[in-house]
């Protein structure tokens, strides 16, 4: 059957499509004047051809021809790749790099050894080598396989030691379960306590001993202190061991408090209490502050007649301490309307000589009344 005019109108368009999209395609053949070297383990191409110049400094061509540059040895690596063997995995195609040959600089520096704990430095000085165990083990009185370790090998051991017998020179009311577990918590913290001394050992850590710390790291007031406690730990409370020569006591201790004696001799209690009631009793007169009291209450009764007998509010309400210009001028001069220093002074040693006290209800000098010039 002869094919149509139309047939062949799109037949001809078909091709020349093809061949169109063959031009835009490139080749996947890369030519170039000095071969290329490939680190395939890498993914690393290496051109070292001269680059064009005149491409390189043009602003208008350098973008298309590095493009050019970077296209050509990308192609080149991946034909490399995909010359390598592959396999099939999920329905996804991988291949296996092979061996670097381009040696690279590390980003961080070697790891160092790590140091040997205090078992594996003796085993290897001893010459023990490791074996490893079976993770079950065969329980004759169970009948069946146990695991070494883990949480059914302690049920396990429950089933079996349900009982226990008291040895002959052992307490008979002690409990063997429970001192069973205490030792094993004390071989649990002992574990713990050398797995945290070899890390410090490892970071060149310095690890007090047990107990007592040594002389490197203690210093002398924790020397004191222990002995301090060393001593005091006899069944006696330290009441007969003797202290050494220019022994000093710790620092930080504190002063155990004594209380007096609630039977006895009466003589001394009621002598406490005398005391007591002679410090309640007894009148002490600081003069100096009494003095000064003194001048200060005159000072205001003197600026409040003068004001017309306003009386001043408290101190906090107040704003402060009531003392007017005419106080100060009066302490440093003792003129005007207020009488001076000195002879304040020496009425009121007066007044306390002969009994009489100080306060506002019992003054009795009519000369010194409000509003009265001295």
């Amino acid at each position: 059957m002869a094919a149509t005019e139309d047939q062949i109108a799109r037949l001809s368009k078909v091709k020349e499509i093809i061949s169109k999209a063959s031009q835009e395609l490139k080749s996947i053949e890369v030519n170039r004047d000095i071969d290329l070297e490939f680190d395939v383990g890498n993914l690393l191409v290496t051109d070292k051809n001269t680059l064009d110049e005149e491409a390189v400094f043009n602003p208008d061509t350098r973008p298309a021809y590095l493009q050019s540059l970077a296209r050509d040895g990308v192609q080149a690596l991946m034909s490399k790749v995909w010359d390598l063997p592959t396999h099939l995995d999920d329905n996804a195609v991988f291949v296996t790099l092979p061996k670097t040959t381009t040696i690279l600089p590390r980003e961080k520096p070697v790891p160092k050894e790590k140091p040997l704990t205090k078992w594996e430095q003796f085993a290897k000085d001893k010459g023990l080598t490791k074996k490893k165990k079976d993770k079950k083990v065969w329980d004759h009185l169970l009948k069946r396989w146990v695991p070494r370790f883990g949480m059914k090998k302690v049920q396990a051991d429950k089933e079996k030691n349900w009982v226990r017998e008291v040895p002959g020179n052992a307490d008979p009311y002690e409990d063997l379960f429970a001192k069973d577990k205490e030792l094993k918590r004390e071989r649990v913290a002992k574990n713990e306590y050398q797995r945290l001394r070899n890390i410090a050992k490892s970071r060149k850590l310095k690890v007090p001993n047990v107990g007592v710390t040594g002389n490197d790291l203690a210093t002398s007031n924790d020397l004191g202190m222990a002995m301090h406690h060393s001593r005091f730990a006899t069944a006696s409370r330290g009441k007969f061991q003797p202290t050494l020569p220019n022994e000093k006591l710790p620092k930080g201790l504190g002063k155990k408090r004594k209380h007096e004696q609630t039977t006895g001799d009466g003589r001394e209690e009621k002598k406490r209490y005398m005391e007591v009631l002679k410090k309640v009793e007894k009148n002490e007169l600081n003069l100096s502050s009494a003095v000064h009291k003194q001048i200060r209450e005159e000072n205001i009764e003197t600026d409040l007649a003068k004001k017309g007998g306003k009386k001043q509010l408290r101190r906090s309400k107040a704003g402060g301490r009531h003392r007017t210009r005419s106080d100060h001028r009066a302490s440093k001069l003792g003129k005007g309307i207020h009488e001076s220093r000195k002879q304040k002074i020496t009425k009121i040693k007066a007044k306390a000589d002969s009994g009489l006290g100080l306060g506002k209800g019992r003054r009795t000098d009519r000369g010194f009344a409000k509003g009265k010039k001295g």
